[in-house]
């Protein structure tokens, strides 16, 4: 079911094993393609290193995609981070109302839906905190310094005179004020969220921080106690399906033949099969089991052979790919006084998210709308599109709030998945992934052997 292929996500140094779904490159996909531009195809891995900026960097937006601000002063915060239980939405908010000068609850923030926010790379190593929350700072900073221009222009008064508070500028001394509903109505104004965002913009220095450093309880917390709250799983659409995908007995086993009839038979059973992909949908999650258990006994399958757990760690030495290289210090090693080795074994580890892998996918034509639980929002999309060979611009990945990934998901094959259903069964598809599909199925980290040499001479140095 998936590639080998590792591709290195722009701000997160780790191999992900994405699927390697190819549902067809037809000549009116590929016209698709070509019209939204350049058409290269380059290698994913060197790409990302090659990027400008280095390793990580990611090209400037202009303030008009990290905040919008309505004419009745409603502040919203865009971003592509997702917030999977590790407390993203109420930091996020925190430096928003930071730089603006406003209440954590004048905030409204939009995350991780790739049809309006910024690509702010996948949600995964700490790395929104140092990554994220600066960009969301400086573009706040910028609001609140347009703020101040408006109001200087407004009042033929000098910047140092005026200050943001609760969300308002104020002249000192002379009670005036302006508000962010005021600059929002001013066409000047509107024209200065279309620039760049500067690489400084006054940020507030540490010891004046109001809100950062301070608790917020989760801004949504009470639609998530009182059950309001839709995760990818509870999400509904008019005329929806149940789908499911028929697993191989074990991996890289191929999928020789299957017959369909049996499920088709069944009352509102739609099949796709595509390739290695075989799947069904239904009216409801248990007719959806009982057609995948009937063509389940049909298929016929090629299966590879996979090391013992006990010869695991030999196989992955003798199958290094290049070789295991030779240690340069070995004749150091063999004139030293002491010598320590050590070899080290990692097993696979499944991530175990609280949540198993679920998503809600709906075709309108030729574009597609997934809702899904992922880490990787625009990655996300961009499996899909490689699986469909259609242009980005008509997929949208959308992720509700949703229990941790703990890492486990980066990759979208629950999104591809119930994508293709929704393309043959002409409807919207729920796709919920058992929590044995989780773990035998889902991404793992990789097994390693680390071996360490290390010598002292005489003196008790390293030579």
């Amino acid at each position: 079911m998936n590639s080998t292929t590792n591709y290195l996500a722009d701000d997160y140094q780790e191999p992900i094993e994405h699927v390697g779904y190819n549902f067809g490159f037809n000549r009116r996909s590929f016209v698709q393609l070509l019209s939204t531009g350049l058409l290269i195809i380059s290698n994913a891995h060197a790409l990302a290193q090659r990027r400008e900026g280095g390793f990580g960097q990611r090209r400037n937006v202009n303030l008009g995609a990290r905040i919008h601000i309505g004419r009745d002063g409603s502040i919203t915060i865009l971003t592509g981070k997702v917030e999977g239980g590790q407390g993203a939405r109420a930091e996020l908010t925190l430096a928003a109302a930071e730089e603006m000068r406003v209440p954590t609850e004048s905030i409204q923030l939009v995350m991780a839906d790739t049809a309006v926010v910024p690509d702010d790379g996948i949600t995964a190593g700490s790395g929104s905190t140092p990554r994220t929350v600066p960009a969301i700072r400086q573009a706040a900073a910028t609001a609140r310094e347009c703020l101040v221009d408006f109001a200087a222009k407004t009042w033929n008064a000098e910047r140092q005179a005026i200050e943001v508070r609760n969300g308002k500028a104020l002249a000192a001394g002379n009670g005036r004020s302006l508000s962010y509903a005021d600059l929002a109505a001013d066409e000047d104004a509107i024209k200065a969220f279309a620039q760049h965002l500067p690489s400084e913009a006054g940020l507030t220095d540490v010891k004046d921080w109001k809100a950062l450093g301070r608790p917020l309880a989760r801004p949504n917390a009470r639609d998530i106690v009182r059950g309001s709250h839709q995760y990818p799983s509870d999400v509904s659409r008019p005329g929806m399906l149940y789908g499911k995908v028929l697993r191989p007995p074990s991996y890289g086993a191929k999928l020789v033949s299957i017959d369909l009839g049996p499920a088709k038979a069944m009352q509102g059973v739609l099949t796709a099969q595509d390739d290695q992909f075989a799947g069904v949908a239904a009216p409801t999650n248990d007719r959806a089991e009982q057609a995948l258990e009937a063509i389940a006994k049909t298929a016929k399958w090629d299966t590879a052979s996979h090391p013992s757990s006990k010869t695991l760690f030999d196989y992955l030495k003798e199958h290094a790919q290049g070789g295991v290289p030779s240690n340069p210090f070995t004749e150091e090693l063999s004139q030293a006084k002491q010598v320590l080795k050590g070899s080290y074994h990692v097993a696979y580890v499944q991530h175990t998210p609280l949540e198993p892998r679920a998503a809600v996918a709906e075709w309108s034509g030729d574009d597609l709308t997934v809702w899904t639980g992922t880490q990787n929002p625009f990655g996300c999309r961009s499996e899909i599109t490689r699986a469909f060979h259609i242009p980005e611009a008509r997929v949208r990945v959308v992720v509700p709030d949703f229990g941790a990934g703990y890492g486990g998901k980066h990759s979208g094959e629950a999104a591809v998945e119930a994508a293709r259903l929704a393309k043959a069964a002409d409807r919207p598809v729920s796709l919920r992934w058992t929590r044995k599909e989780e773990f035998t199925w889902a991404y793992f980290r990789p097994a390693a052997v680390i071996e360490v040499e290390a010598s002292l001479n005489s003196q008790g140095v390293r030579p």
